[in-house]
């Protein structure tokens, strides 16, 4: 529906379409603002605005916020208050850092006390898992993984460009996280259960947002802090796609976390790195520029993703991080047993997992330290290697 305004400035008069009282528009004319405030062709109908609430009245919303998070997360409500209770006091994460790679630059651990850990892990499971997100998305998916994200490339790529999105997790902030809640589960948080008043599911909304946010902003360390990414990237990934398709339909893009990979049979044209740039900013984050890589098959470059190398018919773990390996292990193996620490051993178990996961075996070069290693310490391979559960990254 179209509404003819008359600009009370120059008198123009032009049409605007999905007009709401509150609009501000600008007069194509003279360019002034202006506000709407529409009237109703009903003079009985009631247009609610600002609600004025006591102290009192905010308590028993408070309680009643809590109540449906009790029953939605299957959580009690004591559990939900100490949380709160933890977070208010700024003891609900232990911090510490971790070298990047990069010379003098550490990346920030933020791990939640065990309550507020199983309220994330709850918040996951029952609520974030219910928004789809990207196909791009293969980190923090399950049955998906470094592999499945180098693999999708494996067939057809000749060219492949990589982007690292810089300081990911903190460049979410509380907001953005409260508007993403907002957009998503707003309305199926209605459909969980009882009736749930408006003030009361604002106030729950609210408590999400603390619970998974630290100090502002998504804490990587959180278990659902890498979902909660995933659906932060929705809209970046849903850019890159639409970009990538008005250049043809030869390319592929995943994004493993903050690693982004755009592969092609080709060689890129010029100005589609730069275009890709300009999405990335507009979508709210920021580029590593140490960490853009760009490499052709057919020039004799190596094609690597997410830390995993091309081949023709397969990926494969880089040679020399094979050797780190080995050497790992082989030290390990050296030891004796009284001296083996449950680190060391944590370590090897990684290690070996993560080898399985892109060969689906050990192979020969690592296969005989790592029989030495568990002759040396009496370990047993079981017949069926349970399944773990890695957060690997590799840069």
């Amino acid at each position: 529906m179209a509404l003819k305004i008359t600009c009370p400035q120059c008198t123009a008069e032009f049409f605007v379409v999905e007009a709401f009282s509150g609009s501000k528009i600008v007069c194509p004319q003279c360019t002034s603002a202006i506000i709407l405030a529409l009237k109703t062709q009903h003079p009985s109908t009631h247009i609610s605005g600002p609600k004025a609430i006591l102290p009192s009245q905010m308590l028993n919303i408070k309680e009643e916020a809590i109540r449906h998070l009790e029953i939605w997360l299957d959580v009690p409500s004591v559990s939900i208050k100490n949380a709160l209770s933890m977070i208010e006091q700024d003891k609900a994460y232990e911090v510490w850092k971790i070298p990047k790679g990069e010379s003098n630059t550490f990346r920030e651990i933020a791990a939640p006390a065990d309550v507020l850990k199983h309220i994330q892990r709850r918040i996951l499971d029952r609520l974030l898992y219910r928004i789809p997100v990207s196909n791009a998305s293969h980190g923090f998916i399950q049955g998906r993984s470094i592999v499945t994200n180098a693999s999708f490339h494996l067939k057809t790529a000749g060219a492949v460009l990589n982007f690292d999105l810089k300081d990911a997790f903190p460049s979410v902030d509380a907001q953005r996280i409260k508007h993403l809640l907002v957009r998503y589960l707003k309305i199926p948080l209605k459909h969980l259960g009882g009736n749930i008043p408006h003030e009361a599911l604002d106030q729950a909304i609210e408590m999400l947002v603390k619970f998974t946010t630290y100090k502002g902003a998504l804490p990587q360390g959180g278990p659902a802090s890498g979902y909660l990414l995933n659906i932060a990237c929705i809209s970046l990934d849903k850019t890159i796609y639409s970009l990538l398709q008005s250049y043809g339909n030869s390319y592929r893009y995943t994004r493993y976390a903050d690693d982004i990979t755009i592969s092609s049979p080709m060689p890129f044209p010029q100005g589609l790195q730069e275009a890709i740039e300009t999405a990335i900013h507009n979508s709210g984050f920021q580029i590593n520029p140490k960490k853009v890589r760009y490499a052709v098959r057919s020039q004799g470059q190596r094609l690597e993703v997410t830390g995993l190398i091309l081949e023709k018919d397969k990926v494969r773990i880089p040679s020399q991080k094979i050797e780190i390996f080995r050497a790992i292990i082989h030290q390990a193996g050296s030891l004796e047993t009284q001296n083996l620490q449950p680190e060391k051993r944590l370590e090897i178990q990684s290690i070996i997992a993560f080898i399985k996961m892109v060969y689906g075996k050990i192979p020969y070069r690592i296969w005989g330290p790592y029989k030495a290693y568990m002759e040396k310490h009496g370990i047993f391979m079981p017949r069926k290697t349970s399944k773990a559960y890695l957060s690997l990254y590799p840069h």
